[in-house]
């Protein structure tokens, strides 16, 4: 068998037509090469169709067919001997006449043309005459014969690449999933979803490039596989969607410099586990958010590192492997001031416990920020030990003691520090028996 044909060259290329040529094959498998087959696609699709099965020359000027039309292209002569080529004269015979028929009255000055009003499911055969001022030279005939008729092409396709993994629209979002298609003659479409009708939110184009499907206001229910098929059907398309709905954000604390946040988890993960949170946060005097660097995994952050007396607002986005959420719900304006309320406490008017036995102070004080508790023993404050036990949950408070010797007695002093200062909140002396 021939090696394959050497390199192709566009040597003409028009909006109707294309000329190529190429070498030969450097191995003609011991016979001579006397018949080339000529394949074609577009560069958005991926199957060939058949142009041709017989071209003897190395070259050949591709036209096209319709069911009323013939477009016939040629190489002009090599050699054009003493006198310029002027045009060229057409002529066509019906298979089965031996009548050839002039197509065209004056000469053609390029080297295609095109025949109209051609009758349906005909076959004929053409040939062209380059003519001079010396009139028309001999007939070179075209390869094979031509049938009037759509020159059919199954359908065809090439997807964007973002549909080509998992396309991901947000939870409110719009659906646009488009398909170019191709195809003689043109092919019908129909979209499918789970292998059922689609919503009747969808609003479906179709025109000769392709189909388009759009919903607006995108669902859960709208996540899943969507199809597209034709008539003359050869492909068909899976489309998968997934959603991300947004969290809500809710100011826990406000500080001169800091600003608790905590929100839900979104209602709908979109089909994949929520990996994180960014909190984006902007001045009210600006158009810009920024975004603070670390992802958060918990949904409770404390942003710190803000002006003071300064008005921000918060956004929440939300992470799973699919990609980010739209960002969430802006908050409230809030200012960066420490609005501390008044404070309380609840006393233990008298304590009186037995020696080994642990003595167990409580109070509750109730500050902005959270203050810092420290608790001291005739003014020497105390550290947590195995003698002495602090808890706090943020308002109550607790002293234990594990009582073992008289010393033990005194008075017992609680303090609450925060930016406004430090207050004393609490005075208590024990008594052990």
């Amino acid at each position: 068998t021939p090696g394959p044909p050497g390199p192709i060259n566009i040597k003409e290329l028009t909006k109707e037509s294309a000329t190529i040529s190429w070498e030969a094959p450097a191995v003609d498998g011991g016979a001579p090469v006397n018949n080339y087959i000529i394949e074609r696609r577009e560069a958005s699709m991926r199957a060939y169709k058949t142009v041709t099965s017989k071209c003897s020359k190395t070259s050949y000027k591709i036209d096209d067919t319709t069911k009323s039309s013939v477009s016939l292209a040629w190489s002009p002569p090599d050699d054009e001997g003493d006198a310029r080529v002027d045009g060229y004269m057409i002529e066509m015979q019906k298979v089965g006449s031996v009548t050839w028929v002039k197509c065209n009255t004056t000469p053609s000055l390029i080297c295609e043309y095109t025949l109209t009003n051609m009758p349906q499911g005909e076959e004929f055969k053409f040939r062209v005459m380059a003519c001079n001022a010396g009139g028309c030279g001999e007939p070179a005939e075209v390869p094979g014969t031509v049938i009037v008729k759509e020159m059919l092409e199954s359908p065809d396709y090439e997807l964007d690449l973002k549909y080509r993994d998992v396309y991901v629209v947000r939870h409110g979002g719009v659906i646009r999933l488009s398909v170019p298609i191709k195809g003689k003659p043109q092919p019908t479409c129909k979209w499918s979803k789970d292998g059922d009708t689609v919503s009747t939110k969808a609003m479906i184009a179709s025109s000769e490039d392709g189909s388009e499907l759009v919903i607006k206001g995108a669902e859960r229910s709208d996540s899943g596989v969507s199809q597209w098929y034709q008539r003359l059907l050869s492909v068909s398309t899976f489309l998968f969607l997934k959603f991300l709905s947004l969290p809500l954000e809710k100011i826990m604390d406000v500080t001169k410099s800091s600003v608790a946040l905590a929100w839900s988890r979104p209602k709908d993960d979109g089909g994949s586990a929520i990996t994180g949170y960014y909190v984006e946060y902007k001045e009210t005097t600006v158009e810009t958010w920024s975004r603070h660097q670390a992802k958060i995994t918990s949904t409770m952050f404390t942003l710190h590192g803000l002006t003071p007396d300064t008005s921000y607002q918060f956004r929440i986005v939300a992470v799973n492997d699919i990609g980010e959420s739209e960002a969430g719900v802006e908050s409230d304006v809030v200012t960066c001031k420490d609005p501390f309320g008044e404070s309380h406490f609840t006393k233990i008017s008298s304590l009186t416990a037995k020696l080994g036995q642990p003595a167990v102070m409580k109070c509750q004080i109730i500050g902005r920020p959270v203050p810092e508790i420290k608790w001291y023993h005739a003014g020497r404050e105390i550290i947590a030990s195995r003698k002495y036990e602090m808890s706090s949950d943020g308002r109550n408070h607790s002293l234990s003691i594990m009582t073992d010797q008289q010393e033990d007695e005194g008075e017992y002093t609680c303090k609450a520090i925060n930016d406004a200062g430090c207050k004393l909140y609490y005075r208590e002396m024990p008594h052990y028996s």
